[in-house]
C-alpha cells in the first residue's frame, strides 16, 4: 500500500509539472525509474492512473479539510478556513489540466468533480449543524439549501469572471462575501 501511494504521489507530481496529455506510460516508468511491467502491476493503463491519481488529490483535499474542522472549534473560523482552502486549491490548480480532463477524461473528471462537490458539500452541513449547536447559527435555516447556496459563492470560475469589476482585490471580495454569509444565517451571538 505505501509503495502505491509513492507511486501514485510521484505520478501526480508529474501531472502537475508536464501535463496529463503529454505525458505517457513510457515517460511515467521512466521518471519513477521503474519498468514498465512493475508499472502495469499497479495500473492498467494510463486511464486508470489518471483516475487514481484523481481519487488520490481527492483524499489530500479531504485529509486538510478535516484537519481545518478539527483545528477549528468555533464554526466560523472552521467555515472561513475551508473556504479560504477550498479558494485557494481552485485558484492552484493548473488551467491546462483542467482542459485535458475535461476534453480527454470527461467521465473521470465528472465523477471526480461530483464526489468533491458532495464532500464539500457534506462539510458545509457539518459546519451548518455544528454552528447551531454552538448557538451561533440560526435553527430555522435550510442547511441544504445553505449549503448549496455557499458552494455556489466558492466557485472561483464565477469570481474570475468579474475579476474587472472587483477594483478592490479578491481578497477584499471574499471578505465581503463570507460577511454576507455569515451575517445571513448567523444568530446575534455569531454575528
Amino acid at each position: 500500500m505505501k509503495i502505491m501511494y509513492e507511486l501514485i504521489d510521484k505520478i501526480s507530481t508529474l501531472f502537475k509539472e508536464y501535463g496529463i496529455k503529454s505525458i505517457v506510460m513510457d515517460d511515467i516508468a521512466k521518471e519513477l525509474i521503474i519498468s514498465k511491467k512493475t508499472l502495469y502491476k499497479h495500473f492498467e493503463n494510463k486511464e486508470d492512473v489518471i483516475y487514481k491519481v484523481a481519487q488520490f488529490e481527492m483524499k489530500n483535499e479531504l485529509s486538510e479539510l478535516k484537519k481545518l474542522c478539527i483545528r477549528h472549534e468555533h464554526a466560523i473560523n472552521e467555515l472561513l478556513m475551508i473556504s479560504k482552502y477550498i479558494i485557494q486549491r481552485n485558484f492552484s490548480i493548473n488551467s491546462s489540466l483542467i482542459f485535458n480532463m475535461t476534453k480527454y477524461y470527461p467521465v473521470i473528471w465528472e465523477e471526480i468533480m461530483h464526489k468533491r462537490k458532495e464532500l464539500i458539500l457534506n462539510l458545509i452541513k457539518e459546519n451548518i449543524q455544528k454552528g447551531i449547536q454552538q448557538n451561533i447559527f440560526r435553527k430555522d435555516i435550510d442547511f441544504n439549501v445553505i449549503s448549496i447556496f455557499y458552494s455556489f459563492l466558492l466557485d472561483i470560475k464565477s469570481i474570475k469572471m468579474y475579476n474587472d469589476e472587483f477594483k478592490d482585490g479578491f481578497e477584499k471580495v471574499f471578505n465581503l462575501i463570507f460577511m454576507y454569509h455569515i451575517r445571513g444565517i448567523a444568530t446575534q451571538n455569531g454575528i
